[in-house]
């Protein structure tokens, strides 16, 4: 973990509050009702908004909330862990390993996830999640990950 001049409490309390949320177990809920995200909060994940149906920006609480139902109704986790924290500034990243199934074709996506929290006056205003899209696609499409495009 890094730290800049004055900022280093900052860094370990963001760090806390995210450990904390990591180990609850539901993320979704313990983020949710942690009290933590900013009011315009801003939420983005990476892949095409047609293959994946979470894909892209949505913004407040209530919007997430709605996101984290799109995401549960597709996917089932059957592992969720954060391995690594990575604090500058005001941003941490958040690196998780995730795997489960998709619901309808039953088959297997595996990914690590690279989270970005980004706080303004101690709250979560922007997170970046990054991963594996070519597996989550082929869980839920059955397209082959190997096959040539």
């Amino acid at each position: 973990m890094s730290s800049q001049s004055g900022s280093g409490s900052h860094q370990q309390a963001h760090v806390h509050l995210l450990t904390e949320i990591h180990r609850a177990p539901v993320y979704s809920k313990a983020l949710l009702e942690s009290g933590a995200l900013a009011d315009d909060v801003e939420w983005w994940a990476a892949g095409p908004a047609a293959l994946l149906p979470w894909a892209g920006t949505v913004r407040g609480p209530a919007a997430l909330a709605e996101w984290f139902t799109r995401l549960a109704a597709a996917m089932a986790y059957e592992g969720f862990s954060a391995v690594e924290y990575i604090a500058q500034g005001d941003q941490v990243a958040v690196v998780i390993r995730a795997h489960g199934r998709a619901r309808e074709s039953r088959r297997p996506f595996a990914s690590e996830i690279v989270r970005i929290y980004t706080f303004r006056g101690g709250k979560i205003a922007r997170v970046r999640n990054f991963y594996d899209t070519a597996s989550y696609v082929a869980a839920l499409h059955g397209v082959d990950q190997d096959a040539p495009t």
